[in-house]
This record gives structure tokens, sequence and C-alpha cells, in this order.
């Protein structure tokens, strides 16, 4: 009875941490389907608010960080919200960032290291959707 009841013990938490590994890892999984449904660009043009969504009925974002910016070029990772494949756990819709004068591309992560760009300075200032 006590190898027994040893055995079901560790199964028992076996499956216990693979469930916390699930609930906790997703989010940290950069996710490659986040769009920007909106963008406001502060007064003073040193700040972008920027609301994010996932298209699909799966997922949330938790998180929206800047990975480089070079040439121009603002290029951001997008984060999982925790609590599995839909959760919820830490999710949020808006972001600030901060632009910068020499800011005139901002670009999503797509996966397999590719930024894909979304948005661009264009030459009156105003910020537009890339077609």
């Amino acid at each position: 009875m006590k190898l027994l009841k040893k055995i079901l013990i560790g199964i028992a938490l076996f499956v216990l941490a693979e469930l916390l590994i699930y609930l906790i890892g997703t989010g940290f999984i950069r996710n490659r389907f986040v769009e920007i449904r909106k963008w406001e660009v502060s007064d003073s043009g040193e700040e972008i608010t920027v609301t994010v969504s996932v298209p699909s009925s799966i997922g949330y974002v938790r998180k929206v960080r800047e990975r480089s910016r070079e040439g121009g070029k603002l290029c951001l990772d997008c984060y999982s919200a925790f609590g599995g494949i839909n959760g919820r756990i830490g999710a949020k819709s808006s972001y600030t960032l901060p632009l910068g004068s020499d800011v005139n591309v901002i670009a999503l992560y797509r996966g397999d290291g590719t930024y894909e760009d979304v948005l661009y300075k264009a030459a009156d200032g105003t910020w537009q959707e890339v077609d």
C-alpha cells in the first residue's frame, strides 16, 4: 500500500507540474499573430500608444517589448498572456511606447526572426498603416 501511495503522489505531482508549466509557460511565448488596431501619438511626438489584438479567436497579449531600434525602425515583440492557449492573466490591449525623433517605421514580430512593417511615418508627420 505504501508503494502505491508513493506512486499516486508522484503521478499527481507530475501532472501538477505539467499543468503549471502550461499555464505559466504560455506567457513567455512571442505571439506572431498580433495586429495593431489603433494608435495615437502624443502631442510631443515622443510616444505612441498602440492598441493591439490577436485577430483569431484564441489569444491575448500581456506585454509589448522593444526588440531593437535600428535605422529608424522600431521592432516590437508581443507576448501571449499567462493561463494557457486562451489565457487572460496579465492581458491588456493598450501600450505606450517611446518613439523619439529617429523612428519612422514600427514593425511586429512574425516568426523565424522576421519583422513586418505595420506602421510608418508619412512625409506630413502622421502615422499611417502599411498597405
